[in-house]
């Protein structure tokens, strides 16, 4: 633990270390004087505009999940904390998944691999629509006259590759029964060292869940309705043109004019950027050098291109750490309410029963 702990401020420490030879080399005194001129009626608008992108993520993936027990308001808060989740552990969003299927099984009557599979064809359709609109963006740029060959190049490779890997994983998640012999094969070869730190571990019982888990990730697949999977997709391609909307206002607030195309490609590609396992929290200093490249690579002045970074990255992620870490918090305390209920009911139906008997 004291090992983890240590880890985890060195990887705050480089990120700091990151974000303050960013705020030199960009100018800060600079960027501060540009800030100050903002327009603070529609920096407050950006941060409505993102509430209404988790939204329209949590719906997305509730879209897939269709269980009468999870209500939006559930999903939109089990959103906020896998976002906390892969704010504080960097792990490709891999531990904010795993926060989002744990709570959902706790929230819901639905099995470990229904929800697992939720969210696996939630994360493909993410990556699908990137692919999608990265193909609009380019698209636009180049009628424009924005892009030039060699960028467009690039852009598209990277695309056609996302789509491609996309559709390969739904592919996959779809026949997911068909690669059981190879997990059985990886679970044996690996059955020594599990055992070696778990004892208790069974080979047998451990095949046993993970055909049943894989059956039911096929099944659970399977009975996703192709209009539902259309609808998880149109929201998800609507997210990516409102979420870019951030940093535009952000361009607006500053008074400098640029083209909305060119802030959804850098938003898409920094997005993308954030998949990075690094390993900094937040991935701070980071996304900001690759933002601000982004935008200076479009021609947009170091010091505008820094502060309207800066600015979305205010709302993007210290809101986003704010409210996510509110509802981890609330969660928290909902689940302590929720067993202390528990246990007042099972102590006044003890006390009923101890009347009963006493009167008999």
């Amino acid at each position: 633990m004291k090992l983890h702990i240590s880890i985890t401020n060195i990887m705050i420490l480089v990120g700091v270390t990151i974000f303050s030879a960013y705020l030199y080399f960009v100018g800060f005194w600079q960027v501060v004087e540009i800030i100050k001129g903002l327009d603070i009626k529609i920096a407050l608008f950006a941060i409505a505009i993102d509430l209404i992108c988790i939204s329209l993520f949590a719906l997305s993936w509730k879209v897939l999940l269709k269980s009468p027990s999870i209500k939006l308001k559930d999903s939109f808060i089990i959103v906020l904390v896998s976002i906390f989740g892969d704010m504080m552990i960097p792990t490709a969003s891999v531990s904010g998944e795993v926060m989002r299927i744990s709570l959902t099984t706790k929230k819901t009557k639905l099995n470990l691999s229904e929800v697992a599979a939720s969210v696996l064809m939630h994360r493909l359709a993410l990556g699908i629509t990137f692919g999608i609109v990265l193909g609009v963006s380019i698209t636009m740029l180049l009628v424009t006259q924005t892009l030039n060959l060699a960028a467009l190049s690039i852009f598209i490779f990277i695309g056609v590759v996302v789509i491609i890997l996309g559709g390969m994983g739904i592919l996959a998640t779809v026949n997911i029964c068909k690669f059981k012999k190879i997990a059985e094969v990886c679970l044996t070869k690996m059955a020594g060292i599990i055992h070696h730190f778990r004892p208790s571990f069974r080979l047998e019982n451990a095949l046993l869940r993970m055909e049943r888990g894989l059956e039911g990730i096929q099944r659970t697949v399977n009975g996703i309705s192709r209009g539902r999977i259309l609808l998880s997709t149109m929201l998800l391609i609507a997210r990516w043109f409102i979420m870019a909307s951030i940093p535009y206002l952000m361009f607006v607030s500053l008074g400098y004019q640029t083209s909305y195309w060119i802030v959804l490609t850098v938003s898409i590609f920094v997005s993308m950027v954030q998949m990075i396992p690094v390993g900094i929290p937040g991935m701070v200093g980071v996304m900001e050098v690759s933002m601000t490249t982004f935008f200076i690579g479009f021609g947009i002045p170091t010091d505008i291109a820094a502060s309207s970074t800066i600015l979305t990255r205010l709302v993007m992620f210290w809101f986003e750490l704010l409210i996510s870490a509110s509802a981890a918090s609330f969660q928290g305390l909902s689940d302590l309410i929720a067993k202390a209920r528990n246990t007042n009911g099972i102590m006044e139906h003890t006390k009923a029963d101890m009347q009963i008997h006493a009167t008999r």
